[in-house]
């Protein structure tokens, strides 16, 4: 049995100029770790908890090499429990709709032993459009909006222009600005479109926050931390006529040194919520302020190893592997 399992979407659908599993699935095989691979879509989320852990569909990772097609090799498929592994990697991408819940409540049930990375039960209790404001001494101001008179009003309270970002979307998309005296009949068309409706909290509604100037020339800022380390920093420029810094925008990226007072934001969120099992974390500063905190499958490692010269997934190895260890599992 191996001592790992990934849990995440088909193979078929990595992108290996961006992918952060795969580069995981690489280091995990170059150490010699046995790694097995779950098709999170060829499961059933609406088994009862105790069969769907207790023969999950697995293949064992023979190879995965980010520069060769097909970039993962797996061996034939095969059942096996969650809880016979020491670590569960759960890469799951966004958004987080009914079906990533689905999953996660499944895993969530898992009892205590395994590592899992990250806690399914802590990503169900959080947004990360929403967390900084958890932390509001370093965060953008954010107002989570679940009617549409509550988005009038907070673009309204605006002092210059309003940055919306439905809840149920991710890279960039369904992001707008408003003006604060903007007609209110444009701003039902973008709730009716983006609103949702039904399903939990997390799931519905529209984030809204004050557009933030160093978007355009410093970009938005992706500090990657796990277990309290800070694995590397990037910096994404949007490209030339645009406001929006997501790679799948199309962004650029480029190396920048985080500043102390964003270093100081690392740390608290870090201390905060490492404890519960959120270990791996993409924090996103505009500026120096926090705009969001990513944990569901936070990326990015690859742009920070092409601009930092660095191969991050070794430290990132490092401190699972340390995790692991002080769980009690032999080396």
């Amino acid at each position: 049995m191996a001592n790992y399992l990934i849990t995440a979407d088909p193979v078929a659908s990595f992108q290996p100029r961006f992918d952060t599993t795969l580069r995981l699935m690489a280091e995990l095989l170059a150490r010699g770790l046995a790694v097995d691979y779950c098709d999170l879509l060829a499961t059933d989320p609406g088994l009862p908890g105790e069969r769907y852990l207790a023969a999950l569909p697995v293949q064992s990772v023979l190879n995965a090499d980010p520069t060769r097609t097909p970039c993962v090799q797996l061996g034939p498929v095969r059942p096996a429990a969650a809880h016979a592994y020491q670590v569960l990697i759960h890469r799951k991408d966004p958004p987080v709709d009914d079906r990533y819940r689905a999953y996660a409540r499944q895993f969530a049930r898992l009892p205590a032993g395994p590592l899992q990375l990250n806690a399914p039960a802590e990503v169900l209790r959080h947004s990360e459009h929403l967390l900084a404001a958890d932390f509001p001494a370093y965060a953008v101001p954010t107002v989570h909006c679940l009617e549409l008179a509550a988005l009038v009003a907070a673009v309204r309270a605006q002092p210059r222009e309003a940055v919306a970002k439905p809840m149920g979307e991710c890279s960039g998309h369904g992001i707008a600005f408003f003006a604060p005296d903007v007609g209110e009949p444009e701003l039902q068309v973008y709730w009716d479109r983006y609103a949702g409706t039904g399903g939990d909290e997390l799931e519905r509604g529209v984030v809204v926050q004050p557009y933030q100037e160093a978007i355009v020339d410093r970009g938005d800022l992706r500090i990657l931390v796990m277990n309290r380390r800070i694995l590397g920093s990037v910096a994404r420029i949007p490209r030339a006529g645009s406001r929006l810094a997501n790679l799948h925008q199309g962004a650029s990226v480029r190396a920048f040194d985080p500043t102390a007072r964003q270093l100081e934001a690392v740390a608290a969120v870090a201390e905060r919520l490492t404890p519960r099992g959120l270990y791996l974390l993409g924090l996103d500063f505009i500026g120096d302020l926090l705009s969001e905190i990513n944990f569901t499958s936070p990326s990015a490692m690859v742009q920070i190893n092409e601009v930092m010269h660095k191969r991050a997934e070794i430290e990132l190895v490092d401190e699972i592997e340390r995790l692991r260890r002080a769980r009690g599992f032999a080396p």
